[in-house]
């Protein structure tokens, strides 16, 4: 998605993996200024998988690694 009031598109010359794993751990990989930083760990979830089960909800690495 592209507001009106963004700069445009920033080139990221890595896999997905580096920059999923850049983000979580709080590094600007989105665009310059462009990101909130939340200190703590991101939670994630198992999502179920069939009408019984919960959302088991896991943590990733502490963010500023």
């Amino acid at each position: 998605m592209h507001d009106r009031d963004e700069g445009g598109y920033w080139e990221h010359p890595m896999g997905f993996a580096e920059w999923l794993y850049r983000h979580l751990v709080g590094e600007e990989v989105i665009h310059p200024n462009g990101t909130c930083f939340y200190p703590g760990p991101v939670e994630l979830q198992h999502l179920p998988t069939s009408p019984e089960d919960r959302p088991l909800p896991w943590y990733g690495p502490d963010r500023g690694m």
